[in-house]
C-alpha cells in the first residue's frame, strides 16, 4: 500500500513539473487533473531539473557534440585523425600528431574571421540540456539558434552576453541557469527542447582569426510535449540618451513566458543610477503596465544599491563597480524569473527606466549605456527580431557623454538651408581631440575657395531680440570668415587658423530680432590666414548660443 503511495504521488510531482515547463502557469484544478491523467511521453520524465527528478527512469537518450564528435552520433566520438598538412589549424591541433586517432586529436575548432561555424545540427526531437563554451569573451562571436526549421533564429547574441558576461570583462556567476567559471568558462543550464531539428551557429563577425573555440553541447534525444514552448534569447543595446525607457523586449507576439534578463550597464556619471522601474507589457497592455517594479535593485533582488558584488541562484551584480567611482563604471547584473516566469498569451513589451538622484533631490533622467540579453519561451511561430546591433555597436567602449553647453544649439544638428553647391558639410565627432566642443561635435564644411558659404537656421523658442554667440573651431587648415545673421554683416572677421584643432571659445555676434521664428547665420570664407595648410579654406562650427538682453 505504501509503494502504491508512493508511486502515485511520483507520478503527480511529476506531473506537475511538466505542466510548469510547458507554460501552464498553475498546478491546480483541471490542468493538474489532465497532467495527473495523461504525463506526457515517458520519455520526457525524469528531464525536469532538480535532484527529486533524477531516480525518475525515462526513456531519453544521452547525447554529447563537440570538436570531437561534431554530430553528436553514437560511437563516433574521438574519431579525428591528426593531419600535419592542414594550412591553419586550431589550438593544440598538432599536439597529438605522434599519438594518432583517438587522443585528443581535435578538442578545439579555429573560426576565421567572416567565417561561420555550425556547432550542432541535429534532426529529430529533443532537448538541449547544458552549454559549455570557451571563445575568448569576444562580442564579435555570434551565437544564433534555429529550432526546427526555421529561417530566422530564435536566438542571436554575442556570445558572452548570451552567458550573463558583460562588456568582454570575465567574472563569475554561480547561477542555477548559467554558471561562469575562471578563466571565461562559460555555461548554461536553460532547458531548449526541438520537435525536428536544432541547428546552432557560432558567426565571427571581426576580422581576426579565432584560433580556439571549444564547446560542449549535451542533449537528449526524446518525445517533447505539445504544451512546451521553444528557448528564445535576444541582445540589443542604446543609449538612454536616446531611448530612456530603455527596451528590453518589444514585438513578441503569441504564448510564453519570460525567464530572465541579463543587463551590461554602463554608468556614464557618479551617483546612485538604480532607481529605475522595469515594467512588463502583457496582452494588450498600452500605456501603462501589468507589473510595474520599484527600482533597478529590487528587479534584481537588492536593496539600498549594489554595495558589493554577489551571485546567487536567481540573481546577482558580479563586476567590482562603484556608483561613486569615476565613470565609466560597469555592471553586469542578471535576474533569473525561475521560480517567477512572467506569462503571457498574446504579447509582450519589457522596458526599464534609467533614473538616478539629481542635486535637488528629485529623480533625474540618465544617459547611461545599456546592452542586455532577455530571455523567454513562447510556442512558434516567434516574430522576426530587430536586426541585431552592428559590429562597432556591440565592440565599441561606452564613453562618458560629452558636456554641452548650457541652451546651445548643436550646429552638427541645425537644419542647412543654403550653401555654394558643391560643398561638403558634415557633423563631424571631434571628441577624441580633447574637451571644449560642445557635445563633441562640430559641424564640418569642406569649403574650397573665397567665397563658399554655409547658411544654418537657428530656432527661436519664443519672440524678442537676442544675443547672438557663436562657438566654432581653429585648426591649421581653416579659413578666415565673415559672419551674418538675418542679412546683417557682423564685425570682425574671425580668423580661424590654429597651428593645432581648438575651440574658439564664445564670438559675440550682436543683438538680433528673429525672422519668422529663426535666425538664419550664415559663414563665409574670406581667405586664409598665411600660416594655414593643406585645403586652407575648411571651416567649423560647433554651437550658437542665444540669450535675452
Amino acid at each position: 500500500m505504501k509503494q502504491h503511495t508512493l508511486h502515485r504521488l511520483v507520478g503527480l510531482v511529476s506531473a506537475a513539473l511538466l505542466a510548469g515547463f510547458a507554460g501552464g502557469g498553475s498546478v491546480q484544478g483541471p490542468a493538474c487533473s489532465a497532467w495527473a491523467a495523461d504525463p506526457g511521453p515517458d520519455s520526457f520524465i525524469g528531464l525536469q531539473p532538480g535532484l527529486g527528478s533524477l531516480p525518475l527512469l525515462g526513456r531519453g537518450r544521452t547525447r554529447s557534440i563537440s570538436a570531437e564528435n561534431p554530430t553528436g552520433e553514437k560511437g563516433k566520438g574521438g574519431m579525428a585523425i591528426p593531419n600535419p598538412a592542414e594550412p591553419k589549424p586550431a589550438a593544440s591541433a598538432r599536439a597529438a600528431d605522434n599519438l594518432g586517432q583517438g587522443w585528443k586529436v581535435r578538442p578545439f575548432i579555429r573560426l576565421n574571421a567572416g567565417e561561420t561555424a555550425t556547432l550542432m545540427d541535429v534532426a529529430g526531437s529533443g532537448v538541449i540540456q547544458h552549454i559549455w563554451m570557451v571563445e575568448g569573451l569576444n562580442r564579435g562571436l555570434v551565437l544564433r539558434f534555429f529550432w526546427d526549421g526555421e529561417a530566422t533564429p530564435s536566438v542571436e547574441a554575442p556570445a558572452p552576453d548570451f552567458f550573463a558576461v558583460g562588456h568582454g570583462r570575465f567574472a563569475p556567476v554561480n547561477s542555477l541557469a548559467v554558471v561562469v567559471n575562471p578563466a571565461n568558462a562559460l555555461n548554461c543550464f536553460w532547458p531548449m527542447p526541438f520537435r525536428t531539428r536544432a541547428r546552432i551557429t557560432l558567426s565571427n563577425e571581426t576580422a581576426r582569426d579565432v584560433e580556439l573555440v571549444a564547446y560542449q553541447i549535451d542533449y537528449v534525444e526524446t518525445e517533447v510535449p505539445a504544451a512546451a514552448g521553444t528557448f528564445h534569447a535576444q541582445y540589443r543595446r542604446a543609449s538612454t540618451r536616446d531611448t530612456n525607457p530603455y527596451v528590453l523586449l518589444d514585438g513578441v507576439q503569441g504564448r510564453g513566458r519570460y525567464v530572465g534578463t541579463f543587463l551590461a550597464w554602463t554608468q556614464m556619471e557618479k551617483g546612485w543610477f538604480g532607481e529605475g522601474e522595469i515594467k512588463f507589457y502583457l496582452d494588450g497592455d498600452a500605456a501603462f503596465p501589468t507589473i510595474c517594479g520599484t527600482g533597478t535593485e529590487d528587479y534584481f533582488l537588492g536593496s539600498y544599491g549594489f554595495p558589493r558584488p554577489y551571485t546567487t541562484a536567481y540573481s546577482g551584480t558580479v563586476l567590482p563597480a562603484s556608483e561613486n567611482a569615476d565613470p565609466p563604471n560597469f555592471w553586469s547584473l542578471y535576474r533569473w524569473h525561475i521560480q517567477d516566469p512572467v506569462n503571457f498569451e498574446q504579447d509582450l513589451r519589457v522596458t526599464l527606466q534609467a533614473l538616478g538622484w539629481g542635486s535637488d533631490g528629485k529623480y533625474k533622467k540618465l544617459s547611461d549605456d545599456i546592452a542586455s540579453v532577455a530571455y523567454w519561451y513562447q510556442a512558434e511561430p516567434h516574430a522576426p527580431f530587430p536586426k541585431l546591433p552592428a559590429l562597432a555597436d556591440r565592440i565599441r567602449d561606452a564613453r562618458k557623454s560629452p558636456a554641452r553647453l548650457p541652451g546651445a544649439h548643436e550646429c552638427e544638428s541645425l537644419a542647412v538651408v543654403s550653401l555654394t553647391p558643391g560643398i561638403v558639410t558634415e557633423a563631424q565627432d571631434v571628441s577624441g581631440l580633447g574637451g571644449g566642443w560642445s557635445g563633441g561635435a562640430q559641424l564640418f564644411v569642406r569649403a574650397q575657395k573665397t567665397g563658399d558659404f554655409v547658411e544654418v537656421a537657428i530656432p527661436a523658442a519664443e519672440p524678442g531680440a537676442r544675443k547672438v554667440a557663436l562657438h566654432a573651431t581653429r585648426a591649421p587648415d581653416y579659413g578666415t570668415l565673415r559672419f551674418t545673421v538675418n542679412g546683417t554683416t557682423v564685425a570682425p572677421v574671425f580668423d580661424g587658423y590654429a597651428e593645432k584643432p581648438a575651440p574658439s571659445g564664445p564670438i559675440p555676434l550682436g543683438l538680433h530680432e528673429p525672422k519668422d521664428g529663426r535666425f538664419i547665420l550664415r559663414a563665409e570664407v574670406i581667405g586664409a590666414n598665411a600660416a594655414a595648410t593643406g585645403a586652407r579654406h575648411f571651416f567649423g562650427l560647433d554651437a550658437v548660443v542665444l540669450q535675452k538682453p
